[in-house]
């Protein structure tokens, strides 16, 4: 610490720098796994959107929803510059980058799911057990966003924390395999055209990849936490 005319000046240690380096790029990854919450949340207010068959509300959502995924990849942009910044003072960044790519491939799932959803709206015939099937899997891979969010917040404050939580998600994820499996099979059982078949499958497989996906990214976290 450096004595100065009226003030005190505080001389940061090499240690020091890291650590605030790193707390600001974690704290930036959990800003933008927040806006992919935003975007697991719009999913859910367009599912029932599909589930009550209210096309217009759900291409509303869904501009609202484009919009969410552009700053999605401006943040992106900011972040990885940070981490070119960084350079070797943040030796995981690779995990990092992995993680924030991961995280994109979720937000991108969510997209082909609710666009579908709306094709769907727009001529075909969706039974109502078949939509709320599909609304049902829309919630729980909501759940599983917003645990991930959690992992993400512990990673900048209690590192060891986000090893329990990164458990309940795997346990959330194999139970949107099991509702997964019931909404396609349900699918095929249903008598519906093939258009309607193939569409109704899409939004079932991409809320499922989502969920996959964030599975990866909790992996990715595991990692994370470990080399905090």
């Amino acid at each position: 610490m450096k004595a100065g005319i009226g003030r005190v000046v505080v001389e940061l240690l090499p240690s020091d720098v890291v650590l605030r380096g790193r707390t600001a790029i974690l704290r930036a990854c959990q800003g933008y796994v927040q806006k992919v919450v935003n975007m697991a949340r719009l999913t859910l207010d367009i599912a029932d959107c599909f589930k009550r068959w209210d096309k217009d509300g759900a291409e509303q959502l869904f501009i609202r929803m484009r919009e969410l995924e552009d700053l999605l990849h401006e943040d992106r942009g900011r972040i990885i510059e940070s981490l070119a910044s960084a350079g070797t003072m943040l030796p995981c960044r690779e995990d990092v980058m992995r993680f924030l790519y991961q995280i994109s491939e979720v937000a991108d799932f969510y997209e082909g799911a609710v666009f579908r959803m709306i094709q769907l709206m727009k001529g075909q015939k969706v039974p109502e057990k078949l939509r709320e099937s599909i609304a049902k899997l829309a919630d729980a891979v909501g759940m599983i966003v917003e645990k991930l969010h959690q992992v993400a917040m512990a990673l900048t404050m209690n590192p060891a924390a986000a090893r329990s939580l990164i458990s309940e998600v795997e346990s959330l994820e194999r139970e949107i395999d099991m509702l997964y499996r019931q909404t396609e099979m349900l699918i095929l059982e249903e008598n519906l055209k093939l258009k309607t078949i193939f569409l109704a499958r899409d939004v079932a497989k991409f809320l499922e990849d989502a969920a996959d996906k964030v599975l990866d990214a909790a992996d990715t976290a595991r990692i994370l936490a470990m080399a905090l």
